[in-house]
């Protein structure tokens, strides 16, 4: 019997783009999210200076979603 590595998978939702928001680093953030980091989404940290920042997703950031994401955030 053939035993294997299991991978659990996640689908990616978006993958958006920020900039750090310490004007002495300002370094480009691209951040990926699935459904379930979407809905807790609450800032990133930037992979420069390593300080979070703060942010929320916009509806431009997902218009497919928005209408979920936004409600079940607010549950």
């Amino acid at each position: 019997m053939k035993r294997g590595i299991t991978i659990e998978r996640q689908i990616l939702l978006i993958e958006i783009e920020r900039r750090c928001s310490f004007p002495e680093c300002n370094e480009r953030v691209f951040v990926g999210l699935t459904k379930k980091e979407a809905l807790e989404y609450l800032g990133f940290e930037c992979l420069e200076c390593e300080r979070w920042n703060e942010d929320r997703l916009k509806r431009t950031d997902v218009p497919d979603w928005w209408d979920e994401i936004n409600q079940e955030a607010t549950h």
